[in-house]
């Protein structure tokens, strides 16, 4: 088969994707390197602004509630040594979900239009053949990069900012329908630490730094101490262990190359001031479809 479309990533932006060009009648594969749909530690926080995005292009949010997961009706900034709560004006929710559950739930989506996906597919190596991409043997039309921060050699652009985060199960006094920030850094948008609930007694907690350096497992395990460990009610342990993760801050598309259409992280959309990158995951694959439709139409 000759797919219009290959999508390298089977993550939030591949799957959004892959969906929005998959209803506008694009045949679509996504190859996805992990052996199956894998939890990405560093992430799970959706905002209501994502979860907006998605009802608009048509997918569903509400089952994603009735998974093990949180609704977030607000976020409370802890900062010298003060708080400040912000509830979400209008009813608005965000939810905490571990990632496998969150992409999953979008690759089924994108299976329902002319998508398909194979995993354990790692791509190293493109050719063109006969105006074709020929990526690991499937071929294409076009090809959309939505791999994440690094490139396709494995490597890592020094301007892409670093998160380590893990996964604990306890029972914690903090409020199960909030994200928790600590900023302790000099300038505030510099580092922070996070911690908010993902399921029953489950907690993303992480803690990001906008440059890549040797103190961030300091970091991460000072402020697990001061600002967590205390509020936890009995045992303890993580369900998955720290892990160090890239966000896309820089932007890897090429210009007159096969590597010139990108999406989420490879291109760079995450926010620098608070390392958040599924609203804009989401958004960057939506406006490439939207694109696509467009230039269809002209």
């Amino acid at each position: 088969m000759i797919y219009d479309y290959i999508i390298i990533g089977g993550g939030v932006a591949g799957s959004v994707c892959a969906y929005g060009l998959g209803k506008k009648g694009k045949k679509c594969l996504i190859l996805e390197k992990n052996s199956r749909q894998s939890e990405k530690v560093c992430g799970g926080g959706v905002s209501y602004k994502a979860l907006g995005m998605l009802e608009e292009i048509g997918v569903a949010t509400e089952p994603l509630f009735l998974l093990d997961s949180k609704r977030i009706t607000g976020h409370v900034i802890y900062q010298n040594g003060g708080c400040k709560e912000k509830i979400y004006c209008g009813g608005r929710v965000s939810l905490g979900i571990q990632r496998s559950l969150l992409d999953h739930y979008l690759v089924c989506a994108a299976l329902l239009y002319h998508t398909q996906i194979q995993y354990g597919e790692e791509v190293t190596k493109i050719l063109k053949n006969g105006g074709l991409y020929d990526v690991n043997g499937f071929l294409a039309k076009e090809l959309v990069w939505a791999s994440g921060a690094r490139n396709i050699s494995g490597g890592v652009p020094g301007e892409q900012s670093i998160g380590l985060s893990g996964q604990i199960a306890a029972k914690v006094n903090l409020a199960e329908d909030m994200f928790h920030y600590w900023y302790f850094a000099a300038e505030d948008y510099e580092k922070y630490f996070w911690a908010f609930p993902i399921g029953n007694n489950l907690w993303n907690v992480g803690v990001w730094n906008r440059n890549f350096n040797r103190e961030l497992k300091k970091d991460y395990q000072h402020c697990l101490g001061e600002f967590f460990l205390d509020k936890v009610v009995g045992e303890w342990n993580y369900l998955r262990k720290p892990k160090a993760e890239f966000l896309g801050h820089y932007d890897q598309r090429k210009p007159d190359s096969y590597m010139r259409n990108g999406i989420g992280d490879f291109a760079g959309t995450c926010n620098p001031s608070n390392g958040g990158g599924i609203h804009y995951a989401i958004q960057s694959a939506v406006e490439y479809a939207d694109t696509v439709f467009a230039s269809d139409l002209q």
